[in-house]
């Protein structure tokens, strides 16, 4: 073996120890994102089922006040008194 050729090996075996580095750190990267996004992808199915929950409660309760409000005032009939109210027991 030749005298020159020992720092081309020893330059060649760094780069490969560095490049061997180099993709450990690069799947644990694409390891940690993978799972960030897992987490996020939950989180927003999470949120999206909340929402859809909420657009339907909306819903709902625009409907009471729309009979609610039509009842008033197309049928003039308003909530009555604690006197007029009377309670029938069998």
């Amino acid at each position: 073996m030749n005298i020159w050729n020992l720092p081309i090996l020893i330059a060649l075996f760094v780069s490969v120890v560095w490049l061997a580095i180099g993709v450990v750190d690069n799947r644990y990267q694409a390891r940690s994102l993978y799972t960030e996004l897992q987490h996020l992808e939950k989180e927003r199915d999470e949120l999206n089922s909340v929402w859809s929950r909420l657009r339907l409660q909306k819903s709902s309760t625009l409907n009471h006040a729309k009979i609610e409000r039509q009842a008033r005032e197309s049928l003039n009939m308003k909530k009555p008194d604690a006197v007029d109210i009377k309670v029938i027991i069998e």
